[in-house]
């Protein structure tokens, strides 16, 4: 006994240097050859030089859990289209059974304490059960198809969002900052003339007060700026602060409320599949009136109790099943599934109204900015040419520090609005881009080519 409890302890420590072993060389192999990025492994938070555009959508595509989410069901659409074919493939199956069993016939009665057989059985014609059940599951699976790339300009858009935002604050932040040299030299002048005795002091403490004021502005635009850094990297997984302009192309695109083309939209196609899945099913329950036609054979063997011996039960059939009386079922059925029917077919006209009214929001929303844009540049040329007469009759002292503190002011409104309407009107376009689901695609960005059938990989 104790030989063999010796063996059983060498053998747990083998067992155990072995498991090492092969842990170490797994992870030498994991470091040698680093995984690639992936949508089922997004990568934790990394710190680049600079992060594109295109390259933050797709990498908010392989990290965003709705679009794994969609991807999913895609397969299931799959697996059940693949099990609603498989009724008109032969159905094979094996039996057995063990236990006593007795057959009483006119001329006597028979015995058997167990069986085995295979059943096989083909179907012939249905009336359009099976068609309908393929049919509803080919459309479900163009409409989760379809809805994987709806959600995908869904996560575009909140993206490029982010990435206005991030890029918004750090043009704000760069406005303050010129406010803040801008008011230095103004300080510089007033404490030239106060050493000179052209003006008092207050002059100079004026100026500071107001440089105070605009740093405590600067910091609240860069904390404005770190929490859209945030919300980008959670979508990204990266932290860059160098992010390139939005390309022009998206400024060139057709804009018009007079035709949209509603038929392009992968929303609205989702809700159309749907829609004609909804009447397939309508027909599979009409056809739940008629029979099922299939033909049956198989063979059995019995083994007897007695010293008869064994016999065979072989079986070669048409099967005819015809529904008579189900208690108005099928005709419920008929009634629900097109219920559905019109339901799917009011989510179509409910896509087409969302996307109109995004369309049209993001419309107005982009004349605006525009309008709002010409007149920020306007008064901030206006603004600046004032602040430079104003500096030069401040040196002489034909106006006061006020004045000048004022222009100064009214150069920063003017700056923080263009820069505002700008950024404002960058968003209604990437909004409209998305409402018309124009946007992946102008972005360069091939839904079909990054998916494949089924999943988003960079």
């Amino acid at each position: 006994m104790k030989k063999k409890r010796v063996i059983r302890q060498i053998a747990v420590v083998l067992g155990t240097l072995c498991l090492t072993g092969l842990t170490g060389n797994t992870g030498v192999m994991a470091a040698e050859k680093q995984p690639e990025f992936n949508w089922q492994a997004a990568p934790t938070e990394e710190m680049r030089a600079s992060l594109t555009l295109r390259d933050a959508i797709l990498r908010a595509f392989a990290r965003n859990p709705q679009i794994a989410e969609a991807a999913a069901q895609i397969r299931v659409g799959g697996g059940n289209l693949d099990a609603a074919k498989s009724a008109w493939y032969p159905q094979v199956s094996l039996q057995g059974s063990a236990g006593q069993s007795r057959q009483t016939y006119s001329s006597g009665d028979q015995s058997s304490n167990g069986s085995a057989g295979i059943q096989l059985s083909q179907l012939l014609w249905d009336f359009g059960k099976t068609n309908g059940s393929i049919g509803e599951q080919e459309y479900l699976s163009d409409s989760y198809r379809f809805s994987l790339y709806s959600t995908m300009t869904d996560v575009a858009l909140s993206t490029m969002q982010a990435y206005l935002s991030v890029k918004r604050f750090q043009a704000l932040s760069v406005a303050a900052q010129d406010n803040i040299e801008s008011l230095t030299r103004v300080k510089d002048t007033a404490k030239l003339r106060s050493d000179a005795g052209l003006s008092s002091q207050s002059d100079v403490l004026q100026a500071e007060t107001r440089i105070a004021g605009m740093r405590a502005t600067v910091e609240q635009y860069r904390a404005q700026e770190r929490s859209a850094q945030a919300q980008l990297t959670v979508l990204t997984g990266v932290v860059s602060n160098n992010l390139p302009d939005l390309p022009e192309s998206l400024l060139n695109q057709k804009v018009t409320l007079d035709k949209i083309p509603y038929e392009n939209s992968t929303l609205v196609r989702a809700a159309q599949a749907k829609q004609q899945a909804a009447i397939e099913q309508v027909n599979q329950a009409e056809a739940q009136h008629w029979p099922t036609v299939k033909v049956q054979a198989g063979r059995t063997r019995y083994d007897n109790n007695g010293n008869t011996g064994s016999y065979w039960d072989d079986q070669l059939q048409l099967a005819v099943d015809a529904p008579v009386y189900q208690g108005g079922a099928v005709s419920a059925k008929v009634r629900a599934a097109e219920g559905q029917r019109q339901a799917a077919q009011a989510d179509v006209e409910k896509a087409k109204l969302d996307i109109n009214q995004k369309a049209s929001t993001a419309y107005a929303d982009m004349i605006g900015g525009q309008q709002r844009q010409v007149a920020g540049e306007e008064q901030y040329a206006s603004a600046t040419h004032t602040r430079s007469v104003y500096q030069d009759e401040y040196k002489l002292s034909k106006r006061s520090l006020n004045d000048l503190l004022s222009v100064e002011q009214d150069v920063f409104q003017a700056d923080t609005s263009r820069i505002g309407a700008l950024y404002d009107g960058w968003d209604a376009t990437v909004r409209y881009a998305a409402a018309v689901d124009n946007l992946v695609d102008m972005l360069g960005i091939d839904r079909q080519k990054q998916t494949g059938d089924t999943i988003p990989a960079l």
